[in-house]
């Protein structure tokens, strides 16, 4: 009963971490990108958020790189 109530809590809790989409912009063609994942349902769902935005941050740092601009 215990274990049931931890993971009824967890999916709960999953709702509660938003998956970051971050847009970038490129300045010299104005040409426009998302940075996002979309993993299916995890048994994990507060984890994989975390990695999907880990996955986000590292496609925005390679647009920066290039040149791009965040816009949000």
């Amino acid at each position: 009963m215990r274990f049931a109530a931890i993971i009824v809590c967890a999916a709960l809790l999953s709702a509660c971490v938003p998956h970051e989409i971050i847009v970038m912009k490129n300045p010299a063609t104005g040409e426009t990108a998302q940075c996002q994942t979309n993993s299916g349902p995890s048994f994990f769902p507060i984890a994989q958020t975390m990695i999907d935005n880990s996955a986000a941050r590292s496609c925005a740092e390679g647009y920066k790189a290039a040149g791009w601009q965040r816009m949000n």
